[in-house]
């Protein structure tokens, strides 16, 4: 007897166990339906993106950064083509022995390498890693040779940063640099990618947006092994604009001739616009060997260097103005009425000053004599001054020198610039918890003491007397242009940065002495004349607590119509009427039109000594 078991819930009518087996069935084609609505429909994107990543490639085109020029045209700043070495690491297959591979090739360690590829290997698998840059001929065929064992490995041709005049205008130019996860962060908005080169420092950094052009790219079509087969689409790469800038390339080759191998700054402008005409900081670097990543060797070699050759003194180096200041305090003096013009007012310099008990000493140690204001300021009597300083009082003096903008940035168009430091009673007793000595003021009104300035700053005091108080916003920006079409897209216009608001009296006083520091025999800058020209100048030696005294000089001309300035700063130097006021008139004669002076090296002249170093201790003096 056959024995049946019926499920009660499988019992009853064929009819119903159909029934339920077509529900069953439905409702997994509905479910196996909606999945695949859901892969193809819904995330046909994504899926297909993550599909086409597993075949095809973008390979990155990098622009060309736009030239830069002098006023002139001349280039100074260009572009040249190289070979690059670049890894995809989504394709690498073998990932430790094609590393080892590389390593052997390259002849770079290997666990660089896997330093550089593991810092991006995970956050962006398929975006290219520049391995290497310079590649030569001999390295190329290496590659190409092993190019089947190197799955995920290519070549590829590209611009690279090329500076033909080397150490010339490093200053100004910069130099570039692969960009860095900070600088991505916070331009991600600006279509920056990795691998990109940026602007580190100096025009290259502060144009970097003019500068770079727009990445193009290839896409190539690779197989299972990361082995390129075809290439698919192309969208070439648009070289960025490009850069003219206000100097003229001859007279700063002749700015850094002069200079030489001595440490300094030299500025040269157009004070009635701001242009810079040329500019030299030294020493210098070469911006070439920051092309393709400088090693760290290089770094640490600059970074080591006791002369520092990175610090663009004309921004950043901080110094005494020495007697350049007298024509400040002068100022002050005449605004406060110290001093009046009608009324000649003279004190004597024996060669030594005696404040209480404490001696101030002039430049010139057998004394000046009687002196009054035009003559002080022709001769730069320290004594004078000393005496003029105390009765004006610092506040007067720090307003002025603020007025011109001591004490703060210029605004140049250059990045890291340093504001400088004018004091007062108030920023001693704040930082140095000490009152304000009567000293200070006298080291101050020569231009010594806590007070500290850039050159730059320095030759805005100087335009701004040339035009009548008028200070112009110094800057390299001349004008922007397209590389194709030679149209000017943008042109720099004079912006006036500040008014030193002088009355024209005493601006008429400060002019004519100025020029009478240049004309007359017993002038401080008689070195500095330039025949058929009116010259109006300061020259002045800045104490060094670290060794020699500082040589300053500055000037314009034409004097009855401005169309030239200079500063010149020689760090260690000595007189800034022997040594500095030399390379002065050279500049202004080349700027002006007229023949150069064949150079000859400065000796000191006879009789005069520098400035010593007060027997006072700054700060302490009553």
């Amino acid at each position: 007897m056959a024995f049946k078991f019926t499920h009660p819930k499988f019992g009853g009518s064929t009819e119903k166990k159909m029934g339920f087996l077509i529900g069953v069935v439905t409702i997994a084609f509905v479910v196996i339906f909606l999945k695949l609505f859901y892969l193809q429909i819904l995330n046909y994107p994504y899926y297909r993106a993550l599909s086409d990543s597993n075949s095809l490639r973008l390979i990155p085109q990098r622009a060309p950064r736009g030239l830069i020029t002098d006023r002139n045209g001349e280039i100074i700043a260009t572009n040249i083509p190289t070979y690059s070495l670049y890894l995809v690491p989504a394709d690498i297959r073998t990932y430790s022995q094609t590393l080892v591979k590389l390593s052997q090739i390259l002849g770079e360690p290997l666990d660089s390498l896997e330093t550089l590829v593991q810092s991006r290997r995970q956050r962006r698998r398929f975006e290219p890693i520049r391995l290497e840059t310079h590649l030569d001929e001999e390295m190329i065929c290496k590659i190409e040779e092993n190019r089947v064992r190197l799955p995920g490995v290519y070549l590829q041709m590209e611009p690279e940063r090329y500076y033909p005049h080397g150490q010339l205008a490093s200053h100004i130019l910069g130099y570039i640099g692969e960009i860095g996860e900070d600088d991505l962060v916070r331009l991600k908005d600006s279509g920056y990618v990795v691998g990109d080169w940026i602007g580190k420092r100096g025009v290259e950094r502060v144009y970097d947006k003019v500068l770079r052009g727009q990445n193009g790219g290839v896409e190539v079509e690779v197989d299972a092994s990361g082995v390129q087969r075809r290439v698919l689409a192309y969208k070439n790469p648009v070289q960025g604009q490009t850069l003219v800038l206000s100097i003229d390339l001859k007279l700063q080759k002749l700015a850094e001739e002069l200079m030489g191998d001595q440490v300094g700054s030299i500025v040269v402008n157009d004070p009635r616009t701001g242009e810079i005409l040329a500019m030299v900081s030294k020493p210098g670097f070469d911006p070439n060997e920051f092309v393709g990543g400088i090693s760290f060797k290089d770094w640490n070699n600059l970074m080591k260097d006791k002369s520092h050759p990175l610090e663009n003194r004309t921004i950043q180096g901080l110094y005494p103005p020495g007697s350049v200041f007298k024509l400040l305090t002068t100022l002050a003096a005449l605004e406060d009425q110290v001093i009046d013009l009608a009324k000649e007012k003279v004190f004597l310099c024996r060669g030594i000053f005696w404040y209480k008990t404490w001696p101030y000493r002039c430049w010139r140690t057998s004394g000046h004599g009687w002196m009054n204001l035009e003559r002080a300021i022709i001769e730069s009597c320290d004594i004078f001054f000393y005496q003029l300083g105390l009765q004006v009082k610092v506040d007067k003096i720090f307003r002025v020198a603020r007025r011109f903008g001591l004490g703060n940035k210029t605004h140049v168009d250059l990045d890291s610039e340093v504001p400088g430091l004018v004091p007062n009673p108030r920023w001693k007793e704040s930082t140095q918890h000490m009152p304000w000595f009567p000293g200070n003021t006298i080291q101050m009104s020569i231009g010594q003491g806590y007070l500290l300035t850039t050159p730059l700053q320095m030759l805005d005091v100087t335009s701004g007397i040339a035009m009548d108080g008028k200070i112009y916003k110094p800057h390299f920006m001349y004008k922007v242009v397209d590389p194709n079409t030679n149209r000017v897209i943008y042109e720099a216009q004079p912006e006036v940065e500040r008014e030193a608001d002088i009355d024209p009296k005493y601006l008429t006083f400060l002019k004519s002495t100025m020029e009478k520091v240049i004309s007359s025999n017993s002038g401080t800058g008689k070195k500095a004349r330039i025949p058929g020209v009116r010259v109006a100048g300061k020259t002045g030696t800045s104490e060094n607590p670290h060794g020699d005294n500082h040589a300053w000089f500055t000037a314009y001309a034409p004097a009855e119509d401005p169309q030239v300035g200079v500063i010149v700063l020689v760090e260690n130097g000595g007189e800034g009427g022997v040594v500095a006021a030399p390379i002065a008139k050279r500049l202004m004669e080349m700027e002006l039109g007229k023949d150069v002076t064949p150079w000859q090296t400065p000796t000191p002249s006879t009789g005069a000594t520098p400035v010593p170093t007060p027997t006072t201790v700054m700060g302490v003096a009553p």
